[in-house]
C-alpha cells in the first residue's frame, strides 16, 4: 500500500510539473527551431485548458514570426472563450434569480385559491350564497394577479432586435416631456444637456427605458422636501451617456442590483409589476451599453452609458 501510494504522488507530481513547464518548453523549442512543434504544443494547451475550463491560461509570445501569429490566434479564441463562459454563468444566475422569484410570486398567488376551493369542497352546505360570492370574488382577484404577473413576464421576453439610427438627445427629451407632463410629480423633473449629444439607438426602446427610471425617480421623491429629478445628457470622451439623478431616499448598497431583478419591488405591494429597471437594463443590454445605479446620500444616479 505504500508503494502504491508513493508511486501515485511520484506521478501527480510529474504531471504538476509537466503541465506547469509547457509554456517554457513551447518558447525553448521555438528558440531551438522547432517552431511548428511549438505551436503543436500550444493548440495542445489550449485544448487543455478548455477542456479543464481554465480561464487563466496565456499563451506566451515570442519574436518568431510562425509562432506569433499563432499564440495571437490562440490567445484570441480563449479570450472568446474566457467571454462566452462569463456570459453563459450570468444569464444562468439571472434566469436562477428570476425562477426562484417567479416560484415565490406563483405560490403566493394560487395557495390562497387551492385553499378556499378546499374549504368550499369540504363543507358545501356550511357556505351561504353571500360567502360563495365574496369567495368567487377572492378566486377571480387572485387569478386576474397570476394573468397580469404573467404577462409582466411576458413583456421582459418579446423585445425585438433594436433598430439603430442617430437621434438627437434633444429630441428625445421633448417627446419625454410631452409624456411626463399630465404625470403627478412631473414638475420635479429637469431635462440638461451638455452640448448637442447624439446616440445611436432605437428610437422607441430608449424613451421606454428612460420613462421606466424617470418613474421610479418621481415615486422615490414622493414627499421628500424639494424633490428634484434632473435627467443629463453629456458625452465625456465621446460616448454619450444619460444620468438620471434624484435626491429620493438612499439605496442600500446590498440592494444596488437587486432593483434590476424582474418582479423585485422595494415599494407597497400593488404599486408597480417590479419590470420597470429590469426591462430597461435589458433594453441597454441590447443596445450593448449599460444601466448602472450608484446611491450615496443625498443622490441616487441612474447612468444610461452607450457605447
Amino acid at each position: 500500500m505504500v508503494s502504491y501510494s508513493r508511486h501515485y504522488t511520484l506521478h501527480v507530481t510529474a504531471s504538476v510539473v509537466m503541465v506547469m513547464a509547457l509554456p517554457a518548453v513551447g518558447v525553448w523549442l521555438c528558440i531551438k527551431g522547432y517552431a511548428p512543434l511549438a505551436v503543436l504544443m500550444g493548440i495542445e494547451m489550449m485544448a487543455r485548458a478548455i477542456k479543464n475550463n481554465d480561464l487563466m491560461l496565456h499563451i506566451p509570445e515570442t519574436d518568431d514570426v510562425l509562432l506569433r501569429q499563432a499564440s495571437a490566434d490562440m490567445n484570441r479564441i480563449l479570450l472568446s472563450y474566457r467571454r462566452d463562459q462569463n456570459e453563459l454563468e450570468t444569464r444562468k444566475n439571472y434566469y436562477d434569480r428570476i425562477l426562484r422569484v417567479m416560484t415565490h410570486e406563483l405560490r403566493n398567488t394560487v395557495t390562497p385559491i387551492v385553499s378556499l376551493t378546499d374549504f368550499m369542497l369540504e363543507n358545501p352546505d356550511a357556505q351561504s350564497e353571500e360567502d360563495r360570492r365574496e369567495a368567487i370574488s377572492i378566486i377571480n382577484s387572485q387569478a386576474h394577479n397570476v394573468c397580469s404577473f404573467l404577462e409582466s413576464y411576458r413583456q421582459l421576453t418579446v423585445l425585438a432586435q433594436p433598430s439603430m439610427t442617430d437621434i438627437p438627445v434633444s429630441r428625445i427629451f421633448s417627446n419625454l416631456q410631452t409624456l411626463l407632463k399630465a404625470e403627478p410629480g412631473a414638475d420635479r423633473v429637469r431635462f440638461e444637456q451638455a452640448g448637442d449629444v447624439v446616440i445611436h439607438a432605437d428610437s422607441s426602446l430608449i424613451p421606454l427605458a428612460l420613462i421606466n427610471i424617470i418613474r421610479n425617480a418621481i415615486q422615490a421623491t414622493d414627499g421628500v422636501e424639494d424633490g428634484r429629478i434632473t435627467v443629463m445628457a453629456s458625452a465625456p470622451g465621446g460616448k454619450p451617456c444619460i444620468t438620471v439623478t434624484n435626491n429620493g431616499p438612499e439605496i442600500p448598497e446590498s440592494q444596488i442590483e437587486q432593483i434590476f431583478m424582474p418582479f423585485y419591488s422595494t415599494k407597497k405591494r400593488g404599486s408597480g409589476s417590479g419590470i420597470g429597471l429590469a426591462l430597461s437594463r435589458q433594453i441597454m443590454q441590447l443596445h450593448e451599453g449599460t444601466l448602472t445605479c450608484s446611491s450615496h446620500y443625498p443622490y441616487t444616479v441612474f447612468t444610461l452609458q452607450f457605447s
